[in-house]
């Protein structure tokens, strides 16, 4: 599964899992006049709400200076 943080416009952010991450198809969704929600997992959001979707590293580390 690939664990995506998604945070809107209204100061809300989620997390979710998905089997595929296809940022191109999601691209597409969020900018579709005809689309009013987009599911993401278990999280389903209005289009016009949503202000960025990131996949979230499994592996993530912090670089310091």
């Amino acid at each position: 599964m690939i664990k995506l943080a998604i945070t809107t416009h209204s100061g809300k952010e989620y997390r979710a899992e998905v089997a595929e991450y296809v940022p191109v198809r999601i691209n597409d969704d969020l900018n579709n006049n005809a689309v009013n929600t987009v599911v993401f997992g278990e999280v389903i959001v209005s289009r016009i709400d949503v202000k960025s979707v990131v996949k979230i590293a499994e592996d993530a580390t912090v670089l310091t200076d």
